[in-house]
């Protein structure tokens, strides 16, 4: 089985000059940051298709909103694109930002769904 490279190290990558990105949120975090988690995909023996879902937190809607669409940006433009050396062949968006309950009522959150195509090392 090919070794495929870790696209939550990918997202981490690339969505943290945006805003402080992480694979799972620790008690201390500091408004704003997201959370990267892979949620489904296939791969074929040459090329994974990794499903991901981010979330965004922030200390309002319009700032979850701007980092969300910020985020959308760099995820939807980085096919044929490098990122930590992996060659991203593809990325769509599966699902467009929405708002969704945050485990703290007083944070603002947006989801999104993406799916990324990329070749093992």
């Amino acid at each position: 089985m090919p070794a495929y490279p870790n696209v939550h190290e990918i997202l981490i990558a690339m969505l943290t000059p945006i805003a402080t990105t992480v694979k799972a949120k620790r008690p201390d975090q500091r408004l704003p940051y997201n959370v990267v988690r892979r949620i489904g995909g296939a791969e074929d023996n040459y090329t994974d298709r990794p499903i991901v879902r981010v979330d965004t937190y922030a200390h309002t809607d319009e700032q979850a909103e701007m980092i969300k669409e910020a985020c959308r940006q760099r995820i939807t433009d980085s096919g044929c694109t490098l990122v930590t050396g992996v060659l991203i062949d593809t990325a769509r968006e599966i699902t467009g930002g929405q708002d969704a309950p945050a485990p703290d009522p007083t944070d603002r959150k947006q989801t999104a769904v993406y799916q990324l195509s990329f070749r093992a090392l």
